[in-house]
């Protein structure tokens, strides 16, 4: 039924990896870290992964998405518990009534990107080279897998003790809701699964390739770093330079962390930073639930969601997630444009600056684009 056709990842790929969903994650989607402890644990016990591409499901295979639903600074605190994301895809296949065939991660930033490989591995089931969101966005509706027609439930929920609440909902956005209020009783943070559908359905919605996607991002900065390169500027070529899914990419800002604020609650994390130019010149603001979603320089907006928005460490290029912002970093803000099945107006709706509460609308990377030294 299906063919373990795709990238191979062992041990020494893990840390081109994690770069490349941090990246990604659009400064979301849990510490990559956090993710990268699980999946060395996992190649070292089960041996190296290999990822299955998209094309190789079949049409009658039973897909599961699978994640952590909750504020990401509750995972710095908490390990994520394999055994809960066990329990979880074990209680989608009793809804069913079947069997999974397949698993693939909810969002291809950060942790999230990372967990659902150790889980596929523990179940000796493929993982599918592809994700809901090619980023990470805060709330569950907000998928290509919803956007374009699945259904997110029967969803189940379950926290590290395994207790677990099974939700059935035909609104996905109320399904969100009722899933993010149990991950809020669970201690804000839980894990859970998703999003069962057929191959047919999940080839035709997913955004494909995402972690192999990963790994070259990482690879790119890593040669960059070692031939003394700006990773930004190796990343910014990398992404124009792809045949099949050219993206722009930009520099918005350097300069250095001069307020930074989180809050959680409700299963998230909200917050904002502000930046100071190195030149003292100007400033740049970052609004963020869980992901950074807006950028402004000087009050303009410069880049907005659903375009991915990276605060990188200015030296190395190593992103950094909204929990682990702190004054007085020296920092790049890097946005990359969107995946297209973002990008139109049906998804726009779902994921664009609207759907987040901003009066505006979404504007491509590059119209109002401003770089600040």
């Amino acid at each position: 039924m299906l063919f373990n056709r795709g990238m191979k990842l062992d041990a020494p790929d893990l840390k081109p990896l994690v770069f490349g969903t941090a990246v990604l994650a659009s400064g979301g989607g849990g510490d990559p870290y956090v993710g990268e402890l699980v999946m060395r644990q996992s190649i070292n016990k089960f041996g190296p992964v290999r990822l299955t591409d998209p094309s190789r499901v079949s049409d009658r295979a039973l897909v599961v998405t699978v994640g952590a639903i909750g504020a990401p600074t509750v995972f710095l605190e908490r390990f994520p518990s394999v055994d809960a994301m066990i329990c979880a895809v074990a209680s989608v296949e009793k809804a069913m009534g079947r069997k999974v065939d397949a698993i693939a991660p909810v969002e291809a930033g950060g942790m999230n990107a990372l967990l659902p490989i150790a889980l596929a591995q523990r179940l000796n089931l493929p993982i599918i080279d592809a994700d809901g969101m090619g980023r990470a966005f805060p709330e569950g509706q907000m998928m290509t897998y919803g956007i374009y027609g699945g259904r997110l439930s029967p969803a189940a929920v379950v926290d590290d003790d395994l207790n677990l609440v099974v939700i059935d909902c035909d609104d996905n956005k109320r399904a969100e809701e009722l899933c993010r209020s149990t991950a809020a009783a669970m201690g804000n943070g839980a894990m859970s699964a998703c999003y069962p559908m057929r191959g047919k359905l999940f080839k035709s919605i997913c955004i494909r390739n995402t972690l192999s996607l990963a790994k070259e991002i990482g690879d790119v900065a890593f040669r960059a770093n070692e031939k003394k390169r700006d990773a930004g500027e190796a990343m910014i070529e990398f992404f124009a330079s792809r045949p099949k899914d050219p993206r722009r990419a930009r520099t918005l800002f350097n300069g250095k962390i001069e307020d930074v604020r989180h809050d959680v609650g409700g299963a998230f994390l909200r917050g904002h930073v502000k930046l100071q130019s190195n030149d003292g010149a100007a400033t740049c603001d970052i609004e963020f639930r869980n992901e950074n979603l807006i950028a402004r320089i000087d009050g303009r907006a410069v880049a907005l969601t659903p375009d991915i928005i990276t605060v990188l460490e200015q030296e190395t290029g190593v992103p950094i997630t909204t929990e682990n912002l702190r004054y007085g970093q020296r920092v790049s803000v890097f946005a990359i444009e969107a995946p297209p099945l973002l990008r139109t107006p049906q998804a726009l709706a779902v994921v664009g600056p609207r759907a987040f509460g901003y009066d505006c609308d979404y504007k491509p990377l590059g119209v109002a684009q401003t770089t600040a030294a």
